[in-house]
């Protein structure tokens, strides 16, 4: 049976009972319409999880009564998706899912043939955020999915990842060294950066990341950032800089993908390919 899931600050939790109020209290009373006695599932988001029972529901507040508490802890591996700013659907779509699938954090691109117009503001950076919330909640994650502002494709720096990818379309042209995804995947976690495979008959290839420098310390968290363009496509200084910055392009295949499609499609692989290796 699955039970209410909610995430609560550390300040509402003492060592029987946790307090939940403001939204989380009105999704609890009035729309799950929960009662005494029946169990809630709870995420601090930092250490622990807890099982609960309602004891009491209020107009201002409900109290849980601890049943279990149990640590959780941080995957090693830490998912970073870059969405270049795409139509109001579309971006959300690809934030619930997105989150759905074990994205650890959200952030919104501005690329030069972004079809928005609209200046991100604050009301569409809260709805973000709580559509994040929403599908953290209802697939019942240890942490929630974080979505941060929106910063500027130049801003993005894949260095700073243990490896980046950069999914798109003309991932084939000549000047373009691709890489075997799968073994990218595997060589990362296990610090074994000697048999990257790569297509040598491409000429003019750009320089790859050695992995093994970088990630050897299989104690280390490991970060993943991977960059999905707009509906107008990247640009071609976009992708020059990103890749001289050790981006690693990677084709999704022959079909074109939508944006959307594309960003469900990649955070898919990189959960399956984590879990299995």
């Amino acid at each position: 049976m699955s039970h209410p899931y909610f995430f609560v600050s550390e300040d509402n939790i003492s060592e029987e009972f946790i307090e939940i109020t403001g939204d989380d209290l009105v999704h609890l009373g009035q729309v799950l319409r929960a009662k005494k006695g029946e169990i809630v599932e709870v995420s601090d988001n930092l250490k622990y999880r807890y099982i609960t029972e309602l004891a009491e529901i209020r107009k201002n507040k409900a109290e849980l009564k601890i049943l279990k508490k149990s640590e959780i802890k941080r995957k090693p591996v830490e998912i970073f998706l870059y969405q270049c700013l795409l139509k109001r659907s579309s971006m959300e779509l690809v934030i619930q899912k997105a989150s759905e699938i074990g994205a650890d954090m959200i952030i919104p691109v501005k690329s030069r043939r972004v079809v928005v117009n609209e200046k991100v503001d604050n009301r569409k950076f809260v709805r973000w955020q709580k559509i994040a919330l929403e599908a953290s909640k209802q697939c019942k994650r240890d942490f929630k999915c974080e979505v941060f502002q929106e910063i500027s494709i130049t801003e993005i720096k894949p260095d700073d990842f243990d490896v980046f990818y950069l999914p798109y379309e003309e991932a084939n042209a000549k000047d373009i060294k691709k890489i075997n995804f799968v073994d990218s995947i595997k060589n990362l976690i296990s610090g074994d950066g000697n048999n990257l495979k790569t297509d040598d008959s491409i000429e003019n290839s750009v320089d790859q990341p050695d992995l093994q420098d970088r990630s050897g310390n299989k104690n280390k968290k490991l970060k993943i950032g991977f960059l999905i363009g707009p509906e107008g496509g990247f640009e071609e200084k976009e992708i020059e800089y990103l890749s001289k910055n050790k981006a690693l392009s990677v084709s999704l295949g022959s079909n074109i993908l939508k944006a959307e499609t594309a960003a469900i499609f990649m955070s898919s692989i990189i959960k399956y390919l984590l879990e299995i290796y």
